[in-house]
């Protein structure tokens, strides 16, 4: 049978033994509380990296950008040394230096997201200015040829506009893809007829609001129709007025 002094120091070993699993425990605890507030931040970051490369290879070696690093870097080097000199993670909070490198690490991913995208709004803004095809269809005359490019004008410009509202890039070739799509509709904007003699304009807009009497179909503007248009989309039909019988 065990002397009262052999089951006191066995107690004390068996506390000691309690002791050390409950600080293991915490410090597994602590660490583990640790890693999920930093996730976010590396995930973010891993994110932002990839989009950030796409609207400019160079864009992480930004000024701004390399300063907010340095930043997160040298507190994160901080809580290293401090957990090396023998500290434990709880410690990381007790000064504040978690939270300061939670900010910090904040702070860069939101540099990184700004700058980005305000390069890639200035790339946009570089390729000039596209009209919309409400304003062309304003202005050019109501011709078949006109209404089958501004039909085409404006299945490119949905995807124009596609690209443009995105606040990224979605692909390395996102840009070279935009800058072919404004030279396309420029084109097509080029293609569509605009102008015509007073006389073809008057008989256009007659057979827009209902049909054109026959004194506005003039040799000038029939020579015009089968220049720019197709003049067998045009019928002739006699005025229908009403009578009682």
């Amino acid at each position: 049978m065990p002397t009262l002094i052999q089951s006191c120091s066995q107690l004390r070993a068996d506390l000691k033994k309690v002791k050390v699993a409950n600080q293991t425990r915490q410090e597994i605890s602590a660490l583990q509380q640790r890693m999920r507030e930093w996730e976010p931040h590396a995930s973010t970051r891993h994110g932002l990296a990839e989009k950030a490369r796409i609207v400019d290879p160079a864009l992480l070696q930004h000024e701004e950008i390399a300063q907010a690093d340095r930043t997160v870097k040298a507190l994160a080097e901080q809580a290293r040394k401090k957990l090396q000199a023998g500290g434990n993670v709880q410690d990381l909070t007790t000064d504040g230096l978690w939270t300061r490198l939670m900010s910090a690490a904040e702070s860069a991913n939101k540099q990184v997201s700004e700058i980005a995208r305000a390069q890639w709004r200035h790339f946009v803004e570089s390729l000039g200015h596209v009209d919309s095809p409400s304003v062309l269809e304003g202005r050019m005359l109501k011709t078949a040829a006109n209404e089958a490019l501004l039909a085409t004008y404006k299945q490119q410009h949905a995807k124009y506009q596609a690209a443009v509202r995105d606040a990224w890039p979605t692909s390395a070739a996102t840009q070279e893809e935009l800058a072919k799509a404004v030279v396309a509709l420029r084109g097509l904007r080029e293609q569509l007829k605009g102008t015509a003699p007073e006389s073809v304009r008057a008989f256009l807009k007659a057979i827009e609001i209902g049909g054109a009497a026959l004194d506005l179909l003039t040799p000038e503007v029939m020579e015009w129709l089968r220049a720019n248009d197709d003049p067998a989309r045009f019928v002739i039909k006699p005025r229908v007025t009403q009578t009682w019988r």
